[in-house]
């Protein structure tokens, strides 16, 4: 119970503050699970014991529905497009499997093929990879070109000889009549909020695309967690290790979600925000950053919406974010291999 209340101060604790908070966060399903088994358990042998869990539930209900989306699962909330209303996609393509792979061309291929299918008017990509070196892939154009997208604004954070670029990318169907950069933190690993003012017909908005603070595990480290998991090995070294770049990240994206956050309010115009956060809807990242915006997935998905393919079965962490003078239509997430990270897919009307 105290752990889950502790769990449940994430939104208003930053980790910055206080760092161990986002560990006891990580645990919050798992914390959730167990009062709900000794609720279920009470409720069978001594009812009177049954306020004992359901407190907890009822003062942590505000963490409880940002990380369960309580719709009924019907196609109509998956899959409406009506006339006049935006398709948007947030993905982390995993620089199309460029070191991944043996041979990404056929990943890439196959990712181009998912993304075409969508008939999308807005595209937000994090962990993007393009170049304009013989031989490979500029996929900046290609996309523009293959999803008929094309007005795009890119970060391109990071460089190899003026060829080779990766960082985030906003494609859109619509005119850019603005775009630019916030850099989110200081060093060589800085990556960048970017965002797009876009005109259609008499609407203008602002789409914000972001990729936080990543623990930055290595395969080593993915090694080591995999023997800690098995009990092969205690670990000790490695468990520092770990612990070390997961404190890190966590007090990172903290300071990244306050700017974030400061950002989103000074805009003129409406807001939809996308991107990989690297955090879960228990945590400080999300409510800070989330604010009023509408959660596409609370508003149209169902169940805990799992959309990183690595570590546990939990994690949410990518995120479509509407400002509420749009209506949700729908929201979708398309469970495929081809990255780590699933694409989640929103359709948007004005709320007029």
């Amino acid at each position: 119970m105290l752990l889950f209340l502790v769990a449940c101060l994430a939104p208003y604790v930053s980790p910055e503050q206080w760092w161990p908070i986002s560990f006891i966060t990580l645990l919050f399903p798992l914390l959730l699970l167990i009062l709900i088994l000794f609720f279920i358990c009470w409720l069978l042998f001594d009812f009177k014991y049954c306020l004992l869990p359901m407190l907890p539930i009822l003062i942590g209900w505000k963490s409880i529905s940002a990380f369960i989306a309580f719709n009924y699962p019907t196609a109509g909330k998956q899959f409406s497009s009506p006339s006049g209303s935006l398709t948007i996609m947030s993905y982390n393509v995993a620089q199309f499997g460029l070191y991944r792979e043996k041979d990404s061309k056929y990943n890439r291929e196959a990712m181009f093929a998912l993304i075409k299918k969508q008939e999308l008017d807005l595209l937000c990509i994090q962990d993007f990879y393009t170049s304009e070196k013989k031989n490979d892939f500029n996929n900046r154009e290609d996309i523009s070109r293959e999803m008929k997208l094309p007005y795009r604004f890119f970060s391109s954070d990071f460089n190899r000889d003026g060829m080779q670029h990766w960082g985030s990318i906003i494609y859109s169907r619509y005119p850019i009549i603005k775009s630019d950069k916030v850099k989110l933190s200081k060093g060589p690993l800085s990556e960048s909020l970017i965002y797009a003012d876009i005109v259609r017909e008499s609407d203008t908005f602002r789409i914000i695309n972001m990729h936080l603070a990543s623990y930055r595990f290595n395969e080593r480290d993915y090694r080591s967690i995999e023997k800690i998991k098995k009990q092969e090995d205690t670990g000790l070294v490695a468990t520092r290790n770990i612990v070390q770049k997961m404190r890190d990240a966590y007090v990172g994206r903290s300071r990244q979600a306050d700017i974030v956050a400061a950002f989103i309010k000074t805009s003129p115009y409406p807001v939809i925000v996308c991107g990989d956060f690297n955090d879960t809807p228990a945590s400080y990242t999300y409510f800070t950053i989330r604010g009023p915006l509408q959660d596409a997935f609370l508003r149209k998905g169902s169940g805990i919406g799992r959309t990183y393919a690595g570590l546990a079965p939990t994690l949410r962490i990518d995120y479509i974010f509407a400002d509420k003078s749009f209506r949700i239509n729908s929201f979708r997430m398309i469970k495929s291999g081809l990255s780590d990270h699933y694409p989640v897919i929103a359709n948007l009307s004005p709320a007029r």
